[in-house]
């Protein structure tokens, strides 16, 4: 691994300047299927489909279901709320012609001046007989030569199309729709399950198109994001409507296992030093099939031109910037050492145990008892019989839950209070503060954490205070750090 060094103080960049998936991003929003459907008992909250688009040396996130975030380094995002707040699953941005532009699945065209909006909704896609049309999980990309095409697709076994647009008028379509390729069951990946066992079943959705270095990179979602086999794939062309060939080199993103699963309809976009990343769903699906998160990781180009992205993290990652060459390694080498351990807990609901916060599992969680005013859980790092040895860690994420969400009952998150401390000696039992939010006032549904590297052998995380009208719960609660 070769670091970028920081000149100027000679020091290599240093704990604070990672990531950790899932993003830390704030003001998760309730899943749009939450209100659309009055019959759903329970209400979650939801990111997915993230479109980026690189302006003005920010990068704009824009997500299923809120709008949108801001970053400039990829590890402190802002919210910015846009109007219209949200139109539609999984939108796509795009800069043209000093204008901003928004779509999404079965919406008409919005455009504005800024990034941030107002968008203005300037009427329905028109093919090239005039005759409205409704794309879903559409993509719009402009090339360099100003040429700006549409690609769509998300259907049960079904393809991606393409067709190019007037650049003086993007609302319609100049070629008829064109497939461009279509599910292909040969390839295992694509099929339908969590173990892709149903191979007449499929979605394939979620085209994303990218180019470098004169070949075009049109990437796609298959076997549908309720699965942890939910991956991205991709075929190449020298032309942006093809004919494009899958690539050898697939599918370019795929995890089933651990934390971070299911992970596919995103983007592709530059970073900083020539550098690529790719922004994905990966699936939580703890109260709804729809029930997601965002992660993001290097991209990179092989030998053969291939597009792919080594692997989905859950571990601490160096941010854009740091890593040279972060598509080959990115890891700071931290590493998980909570899961699975000696725990203990202030309360605990009947088959909500605290084992769940620790078993590296979004689908499960923890859940006190209503009346705990200050629920806490403490794990022990280290084998007890060898109370000699120390963990040195640096770095914490916690997944939080809302188990009784409910707008109409009055049940609204809120930020949520707390600290992490850590015991340097299990006998003297002496806790040292850590991350301090016990005045937090900020809504971090997701929350990562880092903190000056220290010695430990049992760590715990204390809520300080919450809303007194929904409880609260832990999907996830992990140190990173490393055995000394």
């Amino acid at each position: 691994m070769r670091l970028n060094i920081d000149r100027k103080n000679n020091n290599p960049f240093t704990i604070e300047n990672t990531y950790c998936n899932p993003l830390p991003i704030p003001d998760y929003p309730r899943g749009r299927l939450c209100w659309e459907s009055e019959d759903l008992r329970r209400e979650w909250r939801e990111l997915a489909d993230p479109s980026v688009l690189y302006y003005d040396n920010k990068w704009y996130l824009y997500p299923s279901s809120e709008l949108a975030y801001i970053t400039r380094d990829f590890v402190h995002w802002e919210h910015h709320r846009v109007e219209p707040n949200d139109i539609g699953y999984a939108p796509t941005a795009l800069y043209h012609d000093k204008q901003f532009y928004l779509l999404a699945c079965g919406s008409h065209l919005y455009r504005s001046d800024s990034p941030l909006g107002p968008f203005k909704d300037i009427g329905s896609l028109l093919d090239t007989n005039g005759k409205e049309i409704q794309t879903l999980d559409p993509m719009l990309f402009a090339d360099d030569d100003n040429s700006v095409y549409l690609y769509w697709g998300c259907s049960i076994c079904g393809g991606i199309y393409g067709a190019q647009l007037d650049p003086k008028d993007l609302r319609q379509l100049v070629t008829d729709r064109k497939t461009l390729f279509k599910y292909n069951p040969d390839h295992r990946w694509e099929r339908f399950g969590d173990f892709n066992e149903d191979k007449n079943t499929s979605f394939i959705e979620g085209p994303w198109m990218f180019k470098h270095n004169n070949t075009y990179y049109l990437t796609y979602a298959a076997g549908g994001t309720t699965w942890k086999t939910y991956a991205m794939g991709c075929y190449k062309s020298e032309k942006p409507l093809g004919p494009f060939i899958y690539q050898k080199r697939n599918p370019i993103l795929r995890n089933a296992t651990g934390l971070v699963n299911g992970t596919a309809h995103g983007c592709i976009v530059g970073g900083p030093g020539n550098t690529i990343w790719a922004f994905y769903t990966c699936s939580a699906r703890i109260t709804h099939g729809f029930e997601r998160r965002i992660g993001m990781d290097p991209a990179g180009i092989d030998e053969n031109g291939d597009l792919y992205v080594k692997e989905a993290t859950e571990t601490p990652q160096w941010a854009p910037g740091i890593v040279v060459d972060p598509e080959k390694t990115n890891s700071t080498g931290l590493l998980p050492v909570t899961v699975n351990k000696v725990y203990h807990v202030s309360t605990e609901k009947d088959g909500r145990s605290g084992q769940y916060a620790i078993d590296n599992n979004l689908r499960t969680f923890w859940e006190p008892e209503l009346d705990d005013e200050n629920p806490w859980i403490e794990v022990e790092l280290t084998n007890r019989p060898r109370r000699h040895y120390f963990f040195e860690v640096s770095a914490g994420r916690i997944c939080w839950i809302e188990p009784n969400l409910n707008h109409k009952k009055g049940n609204i998150a809120r930020p949520i209070k707390y600290k992490i401390e850590v015991c340097q000696n299990l006998e003297k039992n002496h806790w040292r503060v850590v991350v301090d939010k016990t005045d937090n006032n900020k809504d971090m549904f997701i929350d990562y954490q880092t903190f000056s590297p220290i010695r430990a052998q049992k760590v715990r995380l204390i809520v300080t205070a919450r809303s007194t009208h929904i409880n609260v719960g832990i999907s996830d609660f992990t140190v990173f750090g490393k055995a000394i």
